[in-house]
């Protein structure tokens, strides 16, 4: 178990394996006040607290509280709250800095003249969270 330096802070660790550094096993890793989630059956907040909880996670922005609040994008995962520490394993998360726009938004028109082009169903749908994929990126890059 950590040692939780302020009573009133949690721990959050965001794991991305395949985009680790030989640094830190962490992509990011801090103590704040709360942390806002996208899960597969919606937003959770966690607080100081909390008890635990195991969540699988959707493609979404994750949410920072501390002195002020910041962003990332996490590509869903799963998470892990116990003894206010909150980790995220998630094969890919970005933070605003690390979002190529250009990139993202030339994926994102490919994708989108792809979804145009197929009459298949199951196409459409992949290609449709492909957009929201990027556009999640680009919102994050943007500052929204």
């Amino acid at each position: 178990m950590a040692e939780v330096v302020d009573e009133k802070k949690i721990e959050l660790r965001v794991i991305a394996p395949t985009m680790a550094t030989d640094k830190s096993p962490y992509k990011f890793q801090k103590l704040v006040d709360m942390v806002i989630m996208r899960c597969t059956t919606g937003d959770m907040g966690i607080l100081p607290g909390r008890m635990p909880v195991s969540a699988v996670l959707d493609a979404g922005i994750l949410r920072i509280f501390d002195e002020s609040e910041s962003k990332m994008v996490v590509m869903g995962g799963v998470a892990h709250v116990s003894d206010d520490i909150v980790t995220i394993l998630s094969d890919a998360a970005f933070k605003p800095d690390e979002i190529n726009t250009e990139e993202v938004t030339a994926k994102m028109k490919e994708f989108q003249k792809l979804c145009d082009e197929t009459e298949d169903y199951n196409e459409k749908t992949s290609y449709r969270k492909d957009i929201y994929r990027c556009q999640i990126q680009l919102d994050v890059a943007a500052g929204k």
